[in-house]
């Protein structure tokens, strides 16, 4: 069997840059709101940091915020949604630094 044909490099690059832009610019906003999405004493400890293939990672400072971030999951998540239109499936909560405002 002959081997495939070469296929022109530039399309498939623009569909990676694409896709990396739009999640980009998916976590950048929820960046910029999340406090408005979590609320405020919660924010303060916490901090989303990646969005690959719709899971949204979150640093949290101390177990509690993890507790709290689980137990709000369903309404975070339809507020992720709404702000990403659709690209967050789900939240993965994680121990890691949160910078202090």
């Amino acid at each position: 069997m002959p081997p495939p044909k070469p296929q022109p490099i530039g399309p498939v690059i623009q569909d990676v840059l694409k896709r990396v832009g739009t999640q980009h610019e998916a976590l950048a906003a929820i960046q910029r709101n999340w406090r408005r999405l979590v609320g405020r004493p919660l924010a303060a400890h916490t901090r989303p940091v990646s969005l690959r293939r719709g899971q949204l990672v979150v640093h949290v400072a101390r177990p509690g915020e993890s507790f709290a971030l689980n137990y709000q999951r369903i309404q975070l998540l339809e507020r992720l949604r709404a702000a990403t239109q659709g690209r967050v499936e789900e939240v993965i909560v994680r121990p890691g630094s949160v910078p202090e405002k």
